[in-house]
């Protein structure tokens, strides 16, 4: 599950880094929810979501238990950006389903 996690998670914190030096601009011009790229006028959102379920069951005898885990994850990517033929949009989304 921590692999999993790890993989949600990193690209995540690379693409916010790159972000926050550029976020006070980024209000002015770009949707909400939305920062600007440095040095350009492109405006990128990333969101996601991690969902964790855990099951037990037992017949009443402790060797017969049961123990089960299962995780899911999303990560999203938006891209916009204002072109001379109009707005451009650009969408990547990865779903995971583990168990």
């Amino acid at each position: 599950m921590r692999p999993l996690l790890l993989a949600l998670a990193l690209p995540s914190l690379i693409l916010a880094s790159l972000l926050l030096a550029s976020q006070a601009e980024a209000a002015s011009s770009c949707p909400p929810g939305f920062a600007m790229l440095q040095s350009s006028d492109t405006c990128v959102r990333i969101s996601g979501r991690v969902r964790s379920d855990t099951l037990t069951r037992s017949s009443g005898l402790r060797s017969s238990g049961r123990f089960e885990t299962r995780t899911s994850g999303r990560i999203q990517l938006d891209v916009r950006k204002r072109t001379d033929y109009g707005p451009f949009r650009a969408v990547v989304r990865i779903d995971t389903h583990g168990r």
